[in-house]
């Protein structure tokens, strides 16, 4: 027999967590007049439900009660431990959830007397997943009940229940188990099993469990497969870390010591932990020690906080944890990947700016000068802003005297950064204006930064696309026709949307010249 079901409490005195509830239905077992005909309890997996609406069963028909709690001794407590008793019916909603079940099940039988209890019971568990049909075939029944008959209804989610069925029900809130109520039930499951524990380990059992007892018995059964119950064995069956692991982390963060940071950080992830699980860990440790150092574990808390989100981003959860923490030691370079392109952009612009301004003036001949790449994918060209000098003709007048003009060649592309002077705006000022006027959010947020404008030519805007998703956008039929309106209305000039997808390190790679 598992752990769970040899320790399942078998009076409401044995019920932790709950006393708000077990005081009361003690209280109603003794006063037999005050006994409700229709029971709802709702809450968290794990916190008692269909304990309590066994004991309720067994309080309620029990020939020997002992301060409000069943006897477990007589012949109807026994009936319905063994689950034999023809009275007493637990029903799965979730595979009974039509009305002929519930008709078949129910309602026909509750039609007549209990043979040996003295009361019929009825126990729907996750109620919430009858049927619409099912529900009003119960509402009758349970609006008219008879004198002998009790139902008792559990559920995790009761906004799903009919408010017409939750208005003729006693209601009961079962609530998550506190940390220390959980780690003194397991202790004391421990020490009557004999098994080896320390009580660090049970801690963090407790708080993985997050309050619901049935996980934290199951895994103190499945760690004590190896022996005692520690924080090392824990970490080997379970991938969590223990709260000394947690502790010693936060203190070399406060230290501020990257490279100590990223090695621990290593450290912990080939130890097998699943580091979401240890973020949530590590929330749940700061805000129970939040007073301890309130500055600290604000501010250190709001990072951990990016991190769960950030999680679901990277394929490997240990780049989340350190980009996170390195913006935390050095936030004026954060490594956000919103603030890369703009960083890119910039200062492409400015070489490509220096470069204009070389071929602007006049020139002399020098062995190491060279021509500007008329290639670069950066360079841009528009009508407005009229021819420019090609750069690969020779100068034949002296070095002192300016160059002689090119002759009229077919216009070269002009970079973003001679637009800028000219007075227009830059290439990313005119992209986020065309963004801004998208009607959709999700493609506003998937293209501000993911997409770049990178030339315009006579008809053609080329943008660079950096993930997959900009690029699905962009090729969407609606969105394309829309951006190139937006352009055109914004250049004065009718032009199409080149998009070329580069993954992200080659683009910045390339921008920064590596």
């Amino acid at each position: 027999m598992s752990l769970a079901n040899k320790y399942r409490p078998q009076t409401f005195d044995e019920m932790i967590g709950q006393e708000h509830i077990s005081d009361i239905l003690k209280a109603q077992m003794i006063a037999r007049d005050k006994i409700h005909h229709n029971y709802l309890l709702f809450g968290p997996r794990g916190t008692g439900k269909t304990t309590s609406a066994r004991l309720i069963a067994k309080g309620l028909n029990c020939l020997n009660l002992q301060n409000g709690n069943p006897c477990n001794e007589c012949s109807n407590c026994q009936l319905i431990n063994a689950g034999t008793s023809l009275d007493y019916t637990e029903i799965d909603a979730a595979s009974h959830t039509g009305v002929d079940n519930i008709r078949e099940e129910i309602i026909d039988k509750a039609l007549y007397p209990p043979t040996t209890l003295q009361k019929k019971i009825y126990v729907i568990d996750e109620v919430h997943m009858l049927s619409k049909g099912a529900f009003n075939a119960l509402l009758k029944t349970i609006e008219e009940p008879k004198s002998n008959v009790c139902f008792i209804f559990a559920t995790t989610e009761i906004h799903k229940v009919p408010d017409t069925i939750i208005s003729r029900c006693q209601v009961f809130n079962y609530r998550k188990v506190p940390t220390q109520a959980m780690t003194l039930h397991l202790e004391k499951i421990c020490k009557a099993e004999g098994l080896g524990y320390t009580l660090p380990a049970l801690e963090t059992i407790a708080n993985i469990s997050e309050g619901c007892v049935r996980d934290a018995v199951k895994y103190i059964d499945q760690v004590s497969i190896l022996g005692e119950i520690t924080e090392g064995n824990i970490t080997k069956f379970l991938g969590v870390a223990g709260e000394n692991t947690i502790k010693t982390l936060l203190e070399t963060i406060k230290k501020g010591d990257r490279n100590q940071i990223f090695e621990f950080l290593d450290t912990i992830a080939q130890s097998g932990v699943d580091l979401g699980q240890f973020t949530k860990q590590t929330i749940g440790y700061i805000d129970q020690h939040l007073l301890e150092d309130t500055d600290f574990y604000l501010k250190i808390c709001s990072t951990f906080g990016e991190i769960l989100g950030n999680l679901r981003r990277y394929p490997y959860p240990i780049v989340a944890y350190k980009i996170s923490l390195n913006n935390y030691l050095n936030p004026e370079k954060q490594l956000t990947t919103s603030s890369i392109p703009q960083i890119s952009q910039s200062s492409v612009s400015t070489q490509v700016a220096a470069s204009v301004a070389q071929t602007s003036a006049p020139q002399q001949q020098k062995p190491e000068s060279g021509p500007v790449n008329s290639e670069s994918k950066s360079e841009v060209t528009t009508s407005a802003l009229g021819p420019v000098q090609s750069e690969g003709v020779k100068e034949e007048a002296p070095s002192t005297q300016p160059a002689p003009a090119a002759p009229k060649a077919e216009p070269q592309p002009v970079t973003a950064s001679s637009q800028m002077q000219s007075g227009t705006n830059d290439l990313k000022s005119l992209w986020q204006s065309v963004v801004a006027q998208i009607p959709k959010p999700t493609a506003q947020a998937n293209l501000k930064d993911q997409a770049i404008i990178e030339a315009i030519s006579e008809n053609t805007v080329e943008i660079i696309v950096i993930t997959k998703i900009a690029e699905m956008l962009l090729k969407n039929e609606e969105i394309k026709k829309l951006v190139e309106s937006l352009l055109t209305t914004s250049l004065g000039k009718s032009v199409q949307l080149q998009v070329v997808y580069e993954a992200k390190e080659s683009y910045f790679a390339r921008k920064m010249g590596l």
